[in-house]
């Protein structure tokens, strides 16, 4: 079994360097870091993670809450951290919050107990900032992070997509392609992002001229048989519709499901945007126009937040772009 001399000896570098680089220490330059990971991969080495908690103070592990383990941009997004916090030489924890505010607040309890170098929510949920900061203002040195909501004004870092314009452009493009009346489906009441979302819809009308009607805005879960149901019930009531802008490709492929089970034609009666971008929008027939995820990018800006730790200052809010990515749905 390789040792933490072997790897030092075939990177040549320094026992400690090694460590340092194990550990996510940030006073190792980026060429030895490269050299330490690649004979780390070479001698399929496997540190001791629970002695290096002990020495630390702190464990190896970070925590990633997802608001629902279901929804295809949380699975995308949990693959890439977990290979992100594997290059600092870090575990990841997996909690799936199924929406729920107690079980939000029993893992944050139980945050510094679990001696966790780290805590990753990542909810389009209200989530209770009093305890976050709790976390995250504590002496734990716990670093906190949150992807998808900017809280940074709240004392934590936030990674987020830049919602409201990109839905703004979408439904501006619907606009442009004379599809309105333009429906919007997805959840808004309950959800910070969600309301964001919403927001860009509100204001791609505004600046076409066009007023909000209540009936073509469907606030339901982000799953595939919502938006079925609430294309279903809007088609059989006589609503007349040019156009869906769904808050997740889930609901928009079951809006695409609704409309072609009546015979209706997509895109050429009613196109389709969702957002996200999962694997199988490309795939469905007609393939999904849509708007994209970066789960890759925020994983990366989670590496270097973890791995910098309380050594260095680190952005408190970074906001990437979505893409519209037109495909056959629109």
């Amino acid at each position: 079994m390789a040792t933490v001399r072997d790897v030092a000896l075939l990177a040549g570098v320094s026992p400690a360097t090694v460590s340092r680089v194990l550990n996510g220490r940030t006073v190792v330059s980026p060429e030895a870091r490269t050299r330490v990971l690649a004979a780390v991969k070479e001698l399929d080495f496997q540190p001791n993670t629970m002695a290096q908690g002990l020495r630390l103070g702190r464990g190896t592990s970070v925590a990633l809450l997802v608001g629902d383990i279901e929804q295809g941009v949380y699975s995308a997004l949990t693959r890439h951290i977990q290979e992100a916090l594997a290059e600092l030489g870090l575990d990841l924890l997996l909690y799936n919050l199924a929406h729920s505010e107690e079980r939000l607040l029993r893992i944050l309890e139980r945050a510094p107990s679990l001696r966790l170098r780290g805590v990753i929510i990542a909810t389009a949920d209200v989530i209770p900032i009093a305890a976050l900061q709790a976390v995250a203002l504590g002496r734990s040195g716990i670093v906190v992070l949150s992807v998808g909501q900017r809280l940074h004004r709240h004392g934590i870092t936030s990674i987020v997509h830049g919602e409201r314009a990109a839905v703004a452009q979408s439904v501006g493009y619907l606009i442009e392609q004379g599809r309105t009346p333009i429906a919007y489906v997805g959840r808004i009441a309950e959800s910070v992002t969600g309301s964001d979302r919403f927001g860009g819809y509100k204001a791609a009308l505004a600046r076409a001229g066009l007023a909000v009607d209540r009936n073509l805005v469907w606030d339901v879960a982000y799953r595939y048989n919502a938006g079925y149901e609430a294309l279903s019930r809007a088609l059989d009531a006589g609503i007349v519709i040019g156009g869906v802008q769904a808050g997740s490709d889930e609901l928009a492929l079951g809006a695409v499901a609704a409309i072609r089970d009546r015979n209706l034609r997509v895109p050429e009666d009613i196109a389709v945007i969702g957002l996200g971008d999962i694997e199988l929008g490309a795939h469905a027939r007609p393939a999904l126009t849509t708007l994209s995820a970066h789960p890759k990018l925020i994983a990366e800006k989670v590496r270097q937040i973890i791995g910098a730790g309380e050594s260095r200052k680190v952005p408190a809010l970074s906001v990437i772009p979505r893409k519209l990515i037109l495909r056959q749905s629109a």
